[in-house]
């Protein structure tokens, strides 16, 4: 009957029904074992929905600080940490996407760890769920924001320790292991935020004067563990972005985190200010690769923390990184970056974000923000004149990316590039720009003319070897004999223009003009050519130059290819690795629970042992005392009636005698 009336309330999904239902039936292990097969039974079906109703009627029965230690006496704990196990498996199955309706009950459980941490667990049961919220922390195939909230859970979870508790856990052996992992990660976590959390924990978890000797054996450069030992409690976040700072800068070009200080931030026209705490030296910019994001922390005079701001990839619709320089100011490097949604800001929104840093750090903010909100393989940079860049993403907006308020899914974007003279630098339009001849098709051409010729002044074998950039720039600029030639073109048709009777303009354009004029060879005239320095009599010559520069441009491209390929080999080496860390990280973990449960059944036997052997004991103590009355019963029936024989013996040798006289 209980479990009709449990199937009921969770197909309508009421959880205060089956609150009702429990509270009726009575919180016995009868009925905390029912709910048990219900949720095993969803898990193995397709009843998300169904497990989310059992956890919110356990979240109103725990609000009772009675209820909630019933159940805990129940082995509610162990209960839930093995439905949590079997959320684990399926957000890392790869025949299974981490669907909505999964990434909301792992956020449901996470809400039900926090409650169970304000009761008095056991250590060895508050053990298990903190090693199921870093094992969610550490495993890079699930969801990034639920790796971030399993460790600020697990964080949460540890504030709310009574001290005693903080020391068992401190001490407690499991922990050492997944210690040394957390540390690992925080040298590849490849985002600012997670890092942060996975250093609270370290320090949480750890004693201070037993610091620097873990320090020592998690990290293996001093300077490294030397950065980690400064970090105080008192000053946390101050001096966790020195420690983590220094920590990605010392990996260089195999970092997951780029780091910049900021001279300004704007959304749209809204200046945004940096944390107002005096102790921060900089307004510091992340550049995440793992998360897919740039982030940074604002000051937010309305609440007590600290606000924040998260540039995601999959919400950029384009960004351009530009060099200014007025030659009054010290010259800066800007970052503008256009969303496909808005940002809420207070009472402001706005879809532009644009930072302003010092033009030492642009080489290294153009491979950032490449890294970050490209794809490095399909994408390519069009750099302009003063260096700068423009990237157009056209799938920005399709889904949303990573967010902290939870419940967004994740997705990739596919990015082309958009011309630097087109307006979308500036405002939103779509033109675009027909793209300048490659240089190789600039070199042929030039192999293919009849006659070879000089036009800019240079030897023709010298001329052949334009880079892009100089190829760009002859294709945007004008030459000096072209100027010359449209400066003494309008002195002509000034005064042709006058003595016109209806003042007409020129029949063709000067540009064109120009350019019939100074066409094929052939068709110059001799004083134009004049200014030209003669062509080379052997062809031949030529030629070849222009096919050795063509070769070395292949040879070039041909090295940067294959640095391009062993980089991506080495990081996906290293991936692989993490992953087969992780994954015995994982079997290790599940090895440990399991000897858990075994040494809690293994107790549990040779409690009852004992207490049988107790009862046989007192058995063979109540019998051995039996016997021993019945023997003593037996010894004086023995001795009454030997001594009653001996008084008939005595009697008859009396009478016998005076028979005899």
């Amino acid at each position: 009957m209980l479990e009709l009336k449990m199937e009921d309330c969770v197909s309508r999904e009421d959880s205060f029904d089956l609150v009702s239902v429990l509270r009726h039936e009575g919180l016995t292990s009868v009925s905390v074992s029912r709910l048990d097969q219900l949720v095993t039974k969803a898990l193995r079906g397709s009843g998300l929905s169904r497990v989310q109703v059992v956890l919110k009627s356990l979240e109103i029965l725990s609000e009772n600080e009675e209820d909630l230690q019933n159940l805990i006496e129940l082995g509610l704990t162990a209960k839930v940490s093995s439905w949590f196990e079997v959320v684990h498996v399926l957000l890392t199955s790869d025949s299974q996407e981490s669907s909505a309706p999964l990434l909301s009950l792992t956020e449901d459980f996470y809400d039900y760890f926090l409650l169970l941490s304000r009761a008095s667990l056991p250590v060895c049961q508050l053990s298990v769920v903190l090693l199921q919220l870093a094992q969610m922390a550490l495993e890079t195939k699930i969801h990034f924001p639920l790796r971030l909230e399993a460790v600020r859970t697990l964080n949460s979870v540890l504030e709310s320790l009574s001290r005693e508790q903080r020391r068992l856990i401190q001490n407690h052996p499991d922990l050492s292991q997944i210690l040394w992992q957390m540390a690992a990660a925080v040298l590849t976590a490849g985002d600012y935020e997670l890092q942060v959390s996975l250093s609270e924990a370290l320090c949480r978890l750890t004693l201070r004067k037993d610091r620097e000797q873990r320090a020592n054996q998690w990290f293996s450069s001093r300077g490294i563990s030397s950065a980690f030992c400064d970090i105080r409690d008192g000053d946390f976040e101050v001096d966790c972005r020195r420690f983590l700072n220094f920590v990605n800068g010392y990996h260089g070009d195999q970092r997951r985190v780029y780091t910049f200080p900021c001279l300004r931030a704007f959304l749209d026209s809204t200046e945004l200010f940096r944390p107002k705490d005096e102790k921060l030296d900089e307004f510091w910019i992340d550049f995440n690769l793992s998360s897919g994001c740039v982030s940074f922390f604002i000051d937010e005079p309305q609440g007590f923390l600290w606000g924040s701001i998260h540039l995601l990839k999959d919400e950029v619709d384009h960004f351009s990184v530009q060099h200014k320089h007025d030659g009054c100011t010290v010259a800066e490097t800007v970052l503008r970056v256009r969303l496909s949604n808005p940002i809420l800001h207070h009472n402001s929104r706005g879809q532009t974000v644009e930072l302003t840093f010092n033009s030492e750090h642009q080489r290294d903010l153009e491979e950032a923000a490449g890294r970050v909100f490209t794809k490095e393989k399909s994408s390519t940079h069009i750099k302009g004149p003063g260096g700068s860049i423009q990237v157009h993403c056209p799938s920005a907006g399709r889904q949303s990316g990573r967010s902290y308020s939870r419940k967004k899914p994740q997705s990739k974007s596919q990015l082309k590039i958009l011309p630097l003279s087109s307006p979308g630098s500036e405002e939103d339009s779509s033109v675009t720009k027909t793209p300048r001849r490659h240089s190789a098709e600039f070199l042929f051409d030039q192999i293919i003319h009849s006659t070879p010729t000089y036009c800019s002044g240079v030897p023709l074998g010298v001329e052949l070897q334009i880079s892009k950039e100089q190829t760009e720039e002859f294709g945007g600029r004008s030459s000096p004999l072209k100027k010359e030639f449209l400066s003494s073109n309008r002195k002509r048709a000034a005064p042709e223009s006058e003595s016109s009777p209806e003042g007409a303009e020129p029949a063709e354009d000067e540009e064109e003009l120009f350019e019939e004029l100074t066409g094929p060879l052939e068709e110059k005239d001799e004083s134009v050519v004049e200014s030209e320095a003669e062509p080379k009599s052997d062809l031949t010559s030529g030629v070849t130059a222009a096919f050795n520069t063509f070769k070395s441009q292949l040879e070039q491209n041909f090295t940067e290819s294959w640095k391009n390929v062993e980089a991506e080999i080495l990081l996906s080496l290293k991936e692989c690795q993490q992953h087969v860390s992780s994954l015995l990280t994982a079997v290790h973990q599940h090895r440990l629970l399991l000897l858990q449960r075994f040494d809690i059944s293994v107790n549990d036997q040779l409690k009852r042992l004992q207490e049988n052997s107790t009862s046989l004991n007192s058995m063979n103590t109540h019998i051995l005392s039996y016997f021993h009355t019945e023997m003593q019963r037996l010894g004086s029936f023995c001795d009454e009636h030997l001594h009653r024989l001996k008084t008939l013996e005595s009697g008859g040798s009396s009478m016998e005698g005076p028979a005899s006289q």
